[in-house]
């Protein structure tokens, strides 16, 4: 790359990133990108590493890096499996940490190797008659947990020729002799590891191969630094759920506004995804919103929120209401791991993400079987239907109400709070709420007595 390319390269790649920078300074970006970098030896995976992360810190992103452990491992045959779960499991945990660490703010979090270069040593171990299928299998099925492969948005696969990395290896030593993986036959076996697990585990992850064999440095940083810009920008231009409107859906709901989700499933088309300025201006689109309404332990209680100002938009009916639900639309990312398009599991994911970000818990949904409500009282509700699925919890439970987005639980202030149920006045909450109190809960606000609670599971 002569003087000219890289000044080209360069500019390219910041107006990108002040491109990214404005989106994100508009639209909030609610977790870090995950990137993880796996592949072989030598094939410059650390050099590029050192690369991005410079280049986005010095254009005003954070950035942090979960080192791989390998070199610290206190398991001394790197041909072990007990190697590849003592490496796993860490850089697993690093990775929990941080997404479960509200405090952390950062815009970027870089894997050097991760759940995906784990899945590749493991390829090799049962390739070359080091580990049971079955162990193989097993631990394959804690790795690729919805909750560990979605939060990763990428994953960079570098790969070398076992020429090149040997070549790369011995540059710069005194010395010739082989190490337990640093020789052609075992580098070899690596490689059609790789190539496998891309191609039995492309349904989890979004896999980027970078062949690094006849590329220098600058050409790959400037390839990986585009990709992940690129990748970042497409996240925070949002895309969200989506359905058309048919005329089974509207001669169900044309006298009713609630009725079960199995009596209604056969007749919901797919979800699909686009640009959210795209759907929310199409009459013809019907938005599903998950939501979940928490009850106390002894049904007397219910959980109460209110959004913040900036949180809703001017004509949203939730603006300074108060809202007995907790959900949102249905994200890109919240299809399955399997990438199935089941309009269900897609609601229980986004719903799991939702109550994590919005109150910062984690809540369990197999054994809750949703409602479906739907209004028709202005051209917004119209737009809108929600899965709702009633939860009993303790009332002691710890919320973490995330600041952004909701009115904190403080002074007289109700969010974030277990009211009384004959305290709620139904002057105070919105159109849905109002609804699930009379509809789906089947309670008589006015006289404070309960007449009907639903079974919950």
């Amino acid at each position: 790359m002569n003087t000219n390319e890289r000044k080209n390269v360069i500019s390219s790649l910041k107006n990108l990133a002040d491109t990214v920078r404005d989106l994100k300074n508009n639209h909030r970006q609610k977790r870090p990108i995950i990137i993880e970098f796996s592949g072989s030896p030598k094939a410059g995976k650390t050099s590029c590493i050192n690369s991005l992360e410079l280049f986005l810190r010095r254009n005003d992103f954070k950035v942090q890096i979960i080192q791989e452990r390998a070199s610290v491992c206190p398991v001394t045959d790197k041909q072990s499996p007990m190697f590849n779960y003592w490496t796993a499991l860490m850089s697993l945990s690093g990775l929990i940490g941080t997404l479960e660490n509200k405090k952390n703010d950062i815009d970027f979090l870089i894997l050097d190797r991760g759940v995906f270069d784990s899945l590749c040593w493991f390829e090799w171990l049962v390739n070359t008659e080091k580990m049971e299928e079955n162990d193989r299998d097993a631990t394959e099925k804690f790795l690729l947990l919805d909750k560990f492969v979605k939060s990763i948005d990428i994953v960079f696969a570098f790969t070398v020729t076992p020429e090149k990395s040997i070549e790369r290896e011995y540059a710069h030593l005194l010395t010739d002799k082989k190490g337990s993986i640093m020789n052609k036959k075992v580098l070899s076996q690596y490689s059609e590891a790789i190539r496998n697990t891309v191609e039995k585990k492309k349904e989890y992850f979004n896999v980027l191969e970078i062949d690094t064999s006849k590329k220098d440095q600058d050409q790959v940083g400037k390839e990986v630094t585009e990709l992940t810009l690129k990748t970042l920008k497409d996240m925070l231009m949002e895309r969200i759920g989506y359905f058309p409107k048919n005329e089974e859906i509207k001669d169900i709901f044309a006298d009713k506004n609630v009725i079960s989700f199995s009596e209604i499933k056969d007749k919901i088309p797919n979800i699909s995804f686009d640009f959210r300025d795209i759907i929310e201006k199409n009459n013809e689109f019907i938005q599903p919103i998950s939501v979940a309404i928490f009850l106390s332990k002894n049904k007397d209680k219910i959980l109460v929120i209110k959004k913040n100002k900036n949180a809703t938009s001017p004509d949203s009916p939730e603006k300074g209401k108060d809202l007995i639900y907790i959900g949102g639309h249905s994200r890109l990312e919240d299809k399955t791991g399997s990438n199935t398009n089941d309009f269900l599991s897609i609601c229980k994911a986004t719903l799991k993400r939702e109550i994590n970000e919005e109150i910062g818990i984690s809540i369990a949904l197999d054994r809750v079987n949703p409602v479906c409500l739907y209004t028709k009282s202005d051209d917004k509700s119209k737009q809108h239907m929600a899965i709702c699925f009633i939860l009993n919890i303790d009332e002691e439970i710890k919320l973490r109400l995330d600041p952004q987005e909701l009115v904190q639980a403080k002074g007289t202030s109700k969010s974030g709070k277990f009211i009384p149920i004959n305290e709620i006045t139904m002057d105070s909450l919105e159109d849905w709420s109002r609804t699930i109190i009379r509809d789906v809960l089947k309670l008589n606000i006015n006289q404070g007595e309960q007449l009907k609670l639903p079974q919950i599971g």
